[in-house]
């Protein structure tokens, strides 16, 4: 059986991965599969490979071999979502990119793309972001209902600990150090995607993660484009929608017309890049027409394992694949970007 970790960008769907993957290990000898792309999850399914056991993933695009495997009862699907508006913010941090940027790429068109996709597939369990950060303990409970495993309360207060902020937080900071020591120039911008391969962690994974973030960055022409795009979402999932600027001045149609534009074109850069999902071979002359870097959005194994700093120090010594370099990035530029959240 696969598990299918398939939440939103930034919303906790690494910690569903980390907690699922630990009571799996415990439990049922659950195997982490890390990150696929729905082609690489396509090989892997009509090559016949899935046996008795349980295989954990992690994804964020739809991907017609998802919903397939869900019909055959061959998967199960996991998804959290959280206040749109500050998923693009945490995701504008993540990528080291701008608002503007993150728009024209079709990123937010992208947000709701997903969330249509994984939302409606069924015998999913959907759990919100804002309830996950204030109530780890029953997140777990409601993971290992859905898995069939008999988690009692006091194992679910043990893993949530495990896999609490300031725990993982600790990771990516040992994570940081371990590049560091490797010289990795973690200023440089194409050195953002660095992750571990077993928590699925990146180096720059954790900030503050608190509701409403979003107010303190958003300008009032950001939040009008947020208003335009995100407010049905935000009340058919309970969130306020009190988006617009309470101050900002009325738009004049030229402004209106403009941002239509805009938001037209972001439409389309999502379509294609959807498109490009289905028809690989085209994704990296698509981020181009997008203007994506296509060096920078890599996700790259780091290399090492940041459970604890003795392993790391055993890996380093022993069982590591060589340092990270720029070569080895360049060669791993069509690869997916890893947005684990």
């Amino acid at each position: 059986m696969y598990v299918l970790c398939a939440g939103m960008y930034r919303a906790c769907s690494t910690w569903q991965y980390e907690v699922i993957t630990h009571l799996l290990d415990k439990h049922r000898g659950g195997e982490r599969l890390g990150y696929l792309t729905g082609e690489e999850f396509t090989a892997k399914y009509r090559a016949g490979e899935q046996d008795a056991g349980w295989s954990v993933l992690k994804s964020h695009e739809g991907d017609r071999s998802f919903s397939r495997a869900i019909a055959d009862r061959q998967a199960i699907a996991v998804y959290a979502y959280r206040d749109v508006r500050d998923v693009v913010f945490s995701l504008m941090h993540k990528r080291g990119v701008s608002f503007e940027l993150l728009v024209r790429q079709g990123m937010i068109h992208q947000i709701f793309a997903n969330d249509r996709f994984w939302s409606k597939q069924p015998g999913v369990i959907v759990q919100g972001y804002e309830n996950l950060v204030e109530d780890p303990v029953t997140g777990v409970l409601e993971l290992g209902a859905h898995l069939g495993l008999p988690i009692s309360r006091e194992e679910a207060v043990e893993v949530a600990g495990e896999y609490s902020f300031q725990t993982n937080r600790r990771r990516t900071l040992e994570l940081v150090e371990q590049l560091q020591a490797q010289g990795v120039d973690l200023s440089d911008p194409s050195n953002l995607q660095y992750y571990d391969q077993k928590t699925l962690l990146h180096w720059n994974h954790l900030r503050e993660g608190r509701p409403g973030n979003w107010r303190t960055h958003a300008t009032p022409g950001q939040r009008a484009i947020l208003s335009r795009l995100c407010d049905k979402w935000l009340v058919a999932h309970g969130y306020e929608a009190d988006t617009l600027a309470p101050d900002a001045p009325r738009q004049s149609p030229s402004d209106v017309l403009q941002r239509e534009l805009e938001l037209a074109r972001a439409w389309l850069a999502c379509a294609l890049r959807c498109a490009s999902l289905r028809h690989p071979r085209s994704a990296r002359a698509v981020k181009r027409i997008l203007g994506m870097s296509t060096r920078t959005t890599a996700a790259v194994p780091a290399n090492v394992r940041i459970d604890s700093a003795r392993e790391a120090a055993t890996e380093t010594s022993g069982a590591m694949h060589s340092q990270p370099t720029k070569s080895s990035r360049m060669g791993r530029s069509e690869t997916v970007a890893n947005d684990a959240s």
